[in-house]
């Protein structure tokens, strides 16, 4: 019987390019589609073995940018047996603008999204039925950022109920603009985590965070597994309570915008196929994956760009 992998949250169209000229001018823009949970589940499903069943989980509607993204999901091998169809609105939007170093400015049109009532309704009761106890549950703070408390209470329970629950902090000030609901918020998610993506830049205004490893007491629930990006290092604290520093190289950088969700999605697919492979192993070979994609624009890469991984 094969594993049950689900990343749950929202898949946007994206328009990615240079709009120094928009002023003056026509300005070309590449459109795709992207969403953080999208990302991982990509370089998740391009890495894990055949004995997992990789599932998208979102909500769409029946318009044309819809129908072109599960047709994408399907060419990625995403399950797309838990995405909703039967919304209102066509997906959200969102732009990317990226400076001479790789450094992304977003602006977004998500506020009509499918995704945000995901759970509403029957539908959405039947689809939280369907998507319990998987093998391996994946959202973020954006997943749980776009949703009402209500929804965002049912995510959390869903997760808890995964073997393995895996979340990706993610936090943004446009989604969680109240601070001390926000802590509050990612506390409780914490406590049903095992393993736990984070970015310092992410933590450190919300929690007041001037160290690092003040991160890992502030998440530790004696259970997890923490990953912290911490500039050219990924510092993690495994289940005896040990903090390791691993020291990433460099990389020509053309845009890193999806280079969190590649980090993720591969370090998961690679621990998922149970080789015996230690953590450092594991995060060096995924951050060879993420050296690759930030190599080129937008967040997914084709599959003859992916690394050569022993895997």
């Amino acid at each position: 019987m094969q594993k049950k992998a689900i990343f749950l949250g929202e898949c946007m169209i994206e328009l990615n390019g240079d709009i120094s000229s928009l002023g003056n001018s026509n300005s070309l823009m590449e459109v795709n589609f992207g969403g953080d949970t999208y990302n991982s589940a990509v370089y998740f499903s391009r890495l894990t073995n055949k004995e997992t069943n990789t599932f998208y989980c979102t909500a769409l509607s029946k318009d044309s940018f819809s129908k072109k993204m599960m047709e994408r999901f399907k060419i990625e091998k995403l399950n797309c047996d838990f995405i909703r169809t039967d919304g209102k609105n066509p997906p959200g939007l969102y732009s990317i603008e990226i400076n001479e170093k790789g450094e992304r400015s977003f602006s977004y049109w998500r506020d009509q999204s499918p995704s945000k009532n995901i759970f509403l309704g029957l539908k959405g009761k039947h689809l939280l039925d369907n998507i319990s106890n998987s093998d391996i549950f994946y959202y973020s703070g954006i997943s749980a950022g776009i949703l009402d408390e209500n929804q965002k209470q049912q995510l959390i329970k869903v997760g808890a109920t995964a073997d393995v629950c895996a979340f990706d902090f993610n936090f943004r000030h446009q989604l969680h603009y109240d601070k001390n609901r926000s802590q509050s918020l990612f506390i409780e998610i914490n406590n049903y985590v095992n393993i736990n993506f984070v970015s310092y830049d992410d933590v450190k205004d919300l929690f007041k965070i001037k160290k690092p490893n003040e991160i890992f007491n502030l998440l530790n629930n004696e259970k997890n597994l923490i990953l912290l990006r911490y500039k050219n290092s990924i510092i993690f604290k495994n289940l005896d309570q040990e903090i390791k520093t691993i020291t990433v190289p460099h990389g020509e950088v053309v845009d890193t915008t999806a280079a969190g969700d590649a980090f993720n999605g591969s370090f998961l697919a690679l621990m998922n196929n149970g080789k015996n492979t230690s953590i450092e192993e594991i995060i060096l070979k995924s951050h060879a994956v993420t050296r690759e994609v930030i190599k080129y624009k937008g967040a997914i890469i084709k599959k003859n760009q992916m690394p050569k991984l022993s895997i």
